[in-house]
């Protein structure tokens, strides 16, 4: 992954929250890697918490685009929560990043 593996930005309006998360990965499975002729390359799990709540999960593979984006909505945090996301790569690497909701 790169140095910057994430960037996030979530704001809070009325009670909702909304969220914009792009995530850096080449997304490519073995397949995909071996016609490229990279490494292969994919998250495999994102889970998104707010307060030790989890607000955001989803399973992927290398099904989705390179730098997935992920946009949602949610409620139960407010401005100046921590919202924090943990990515599992494929071959069980994790990484995380913080963001305060604005």
């Amino acid at each position: 992954m790169a140095k910057k593996a994430m960037k996030i930005k979530a704001k809070e309006k009325d009670g909702v929250v909304k969220v914009k998360a792009m995530f850096k990965s080449l997304m490519a499975d073995k397949e995909e890697a071996e016609k490229k002729n990279i490494s292969v390359e994919y998250i495999a799990q994102i889970v998104g918490k707010a307060n030790d709540k989890v607000v955001f999960e989803a399973s992927t593979s290398g099904f989705m685009s390179e730098d997935p984006l992920m946009k949602f909505e949610f409620t139960g945090a407010k401005k100046g929560d921590s919202l924090e996301f943990e990515l599992t790569m494929h071959d069980g690497k994790k990484v995380t990043g913080k963001k305060k909701i604005k």
